[in-house]
């Protein structure tokens, strides 16, 4: 018995937390879609898919949900011990492909936050106020770190039991930068490794992220083990707070507050270091990204259309 407890741990340690929570989302939708229609659930057809995924266009507005739905169906399969060989992927597609076509759906990237919008945004903060010197560290944070939500602050509450999020003795004072150390991520999911990464001082910049840091430190002292954001009432910063707070921000410099969100400054910087003609392979390495997915957060601007164009121009002048 405790070998296969033991087995059942380790199988669970598979996937993380936030992943079987969505395939037991997935799962039930599913369950709920066939016992309305009468249909066979276990093992699914392909036909059974198929309508399945025209339901689910009638509310989800990307194909790219309902393939993560369809896939959840077929995990949740396997890890049943059902096989999944028996379906046609090649007309499951086709109805995928004739969904998409019907939709049209345009998907919606969250804008860029800049070096401008965050100078913008330092002006309508009011640093007597303890907690907008811990904000004002966590975006420079999120800018210059191309931090994801995770690695910065808790989700809620229950999250403290088990930090994946930044601690106070995570960071490292080297003077001139700051060592920030990662030991889980979305890349990282079994403390295989630990990201390193360093926070250089930028002088008489409002936006150093060092002094930034160093001024919240002052304001709201901690112990190693408290995370890293925290407001002066010593309540953690979770990430409902993040965004409520950036919202607000955004709000007040005359932006839009729709269209950002806190991955803008993982998609900010990615931008403003493809502008600066940075190698993507470093850009890629800054960010962690394990894949070029680290293209689709950089935004082209017809600025950017313009230099290729006149390059090529250029080239073909001289020739």
């Amino acid at each position: 018995m405790g070998l296969k407890h033991d087995l059942m741990l380790s199988n669970k340690q598979a996937y993380a937390e936030g992943t079987w929570k969505n395939l037991k989302i997935q799962w039930e939708a599913f369950l709920l879609f066939c016992t309305y229609f009468h249909l066979v659930s276990l093992p699914v057809s392909t036909e059974t898919l198929q309508l399945y995924a025209q339901f689910l266009s009638r509310s989800m507005k990307s194909v790219d949900s309902i393939r993560n739905y369809i896939s959840g169906v077929k995990t949740m399969h396997l890890l049943l011990g059902a096989s999944v060989e028996h379906i046609n992927n090649f007309l499951l597609n086709l109805s995928l492909k004739g969904i998409s076509k019907q939709k049209l759906y345009l998907h919606k990237q969250a804008t860029p936050i800049t070096p401008e919008i965050l100078l913008s945004i330092f002006k309508c903060l009011d640093f007597t106020q303890v907690d907008n010197v811990v904000f004002w560290c966590l975006f420079l944070f999120a800018f210059f770190l191309l931090a994801r939500k995770s690695n910065l602050v808790p989700t809620n509450l229950r999250d403290l039991q088990n930090p994946k999020f930044l601690l106070r003795k995570d960071i490292v004072n080297l003077g001139t930068y700051l060592l920030v150390k990662m030991k889980w991520s979305k890349t990282i999911q079994a403390g295989e490794r630990i990201l390193e990464v360093p926070l250089h001082s930028i002088d008489h910049s409002c936006l150093c992220p060092v002094s930034a840091y160093n001024n919240m430190i002052k304001v709201v002292p901690g112990k190693a083990n408290d995370p890293l954001f925290s407001l002066g009432s010593n309540k953690p910063v979770t990430y409902a707070i993040f965004m409520r707070k950036l919202k607000s921000c955004i709000d007040n410099i005359g932006l839009n507050s729709e269209d950002f969100s806190t991955h803008s400054f993982r998609r900010g910087f990615a931008t403003y270091a493809f502008r600066l003609n940075l190698p993507a392979d470093l850009i890629q390495l800054m960010g962690d990204w394990k894949s070029d997915a680290y293209k689709k957060y950089i935004e082209y601007s017809f600025q950017d259309k313009l230099r290729v164009s006149k390059f090529i121009s250029n080239k073909l002048k001289y020739d």
